[in-house]
């Protein structure tokens, strides 16, 4: 009998900061979870736990080197609730601000489909690399039977 490994999602990887990564060329955003109005110090707030692959610069991408966060809390609004529809996929986006509908209000944080596909082409490569890596470690395991 074959294992079939599932990571438990847990929030280890804390919360998920926008401005931290603004400007990067890609994200693999992998949802594992989504709660509508979890509660918060703050009030509820819509909530996906994720698994955040950030790649801030075209060389990352291009060598396949990105930075990689398990269990990230996305708790900003639009952001969160875009992810509703991701659970238990993943997505590859960009991250962008929309100005306030309101004066004194703050921009908001959207995702935006990455539309260079060359770039798209080489977030799907590496993550079949990942998935195939993880495969082999698996298939190279002792049996005890």
């Amino acid at each position: 009998m074959a294992l079939n490994l599932i990571d438990i999602p847990v929030q280890a990887g804390g919360w998920f900061k926008p401005a931290d990564v603004q400007g990067s060329a890609a994200f693999l955003v992998e949802v594992h979870s989504f709660e509508r109005q979890r509660p918060t110090a703050n009030g509820p707030k819509d909530s996906a736990l994720c698994d955040v692959t950030v790649f801030r610069t075209p060389d990352q991408l291009e060598a396949g080197t990105p930075e990689i966060t398990k269990g990230v809390r996305i708790e900003q609004t639009i952001l969160a609730r875009d992810l509703q529809a991701v659970v238990g996929g993943a997505t590859i986006v960009t991250l962008d601000q929309i100005p306030p509908s309101k004066p004194g209000q703050r921009p908001a944080w959207v995702w935006r489909q990455l539309s260079d596909a060359q770039a798209r082409n080489k977030v799907i490569a590496y993550a079949n690399e990942r998935e195939a890596k993880a495969e082999a470690a698996v298939d190279d395991a002792p049996d005890f039977d």
